[in-house]
């Protein structure tokens, strides 16, 4: 069941989706055992995948697909003798065919857009040269102080690709400014909890927030994933001028824990 509406942020509880046998997931040939679940809404631009991957099997993406991201939660993922560790993360870029395999079971998150297409706001992407990119748990970009830590695994300023993955918390009591962003967004609470106005999201919940939607939302103490296909703009006040967003632009430290 999803909660909310398409003219604002949509809510899939985790707990109500039921694994199945396979992978879900429209853009890969599944090898083996798995059993997964679509998290995002039927209808949004992106979708988010949450499986597990047994032992020994793998996936397989073939052209066409645009840029995705997984990001394992636990265990190994191999591909072509790079590992990406649990707390690390792979970016597929857009038309790149691999086969990725699992090194003991392995839990992941697999997003990915609706349209194959490299989304273009922030410039047209490298044609040529396309690959994947893992990134260890320390990420590309991080600011890392006090109770905050916030991550970059891909932040869209690649030649070739346009995804950004972010991982962001608190631990503490904290909430957020009423904001929107000018790319759409899919946010996965990974630990602790969200409150949106009236619903509250726990560990495996998703939110999917459409572009220039503008929202806020306060914590106890939380971490979740953000997935766009894109750069993005934040409007914080609406008489101020956007906020470009990213790790480099905004001076946080260069990780650059690449595998």
């Amino acid at each position: 069941m999803v909660l909310g509406s398409s003219r604002g942020p949509q809510i899939v509880l985790g707990a109500d989706v039921a694994d199945a046998p396979g992978w879900v997931a429209p853009t890969v040939a599944l090898t083996g055992a798995a059993s997964s679940a679509l998290i995002s809404p039927p209808d949004f631009s992106l979708w988010l995948v949450r499986g597990t991957l047994a032992a020994g099997s793998s996936l397989t993406w073939r052209a066409p697909h645009g840029d995705e991201v997984v990001y394992v939660s636990s265990g190994e993922l191999e591909l072509d003798g790079r590992i990406c560790p649990p707390g690390g993360a792979m970016t597929i870029e857009s038309g790149v065919e691999c086969t990725v395999v699992a090194r003991g079971d392995a839990q992941l998150l697999h997003y990915g857009p609706v349209d194959p297409e490299p989304q273009t706001a922030f410039g047209p992407v490298d044609p040529n040269g396309h690959g994947v990119h893992i990134v260890g748990p320390g990420g590309t970009y991080a600011q890392v102080e006090g109770p905050r830590d916030t991550r970059y695994f891909a932040d869209s300023t690649c030649p070739t690709c346009r995804a950004t993955l972010l991982h962001t918390g608190r631990a503490c009591e904290y909430e957020s400014a009423a904001h929107s962003h000018s790319t759409d967004e899919i946010i996965h609470v990974i630990s602790g909890e969200v409150q949106l106005g009236a619903y509250r999201l726990g560990v495996g919940d998703t939110l999917c927030v459409a572009k220039d939607v503008r929202y806020k939302f306060r914590s106890p103490g939380f971490a979740f994933l953000n997935y766009r296909t894109d750069g993005s703009y934040q409007t914080v006040g609406r008489d101020k001028p956007p906020i470009l967003e990213g790790g480099a632009v905004h001076n946080f430290t260069p990780v650059m824990d690449l595998r």
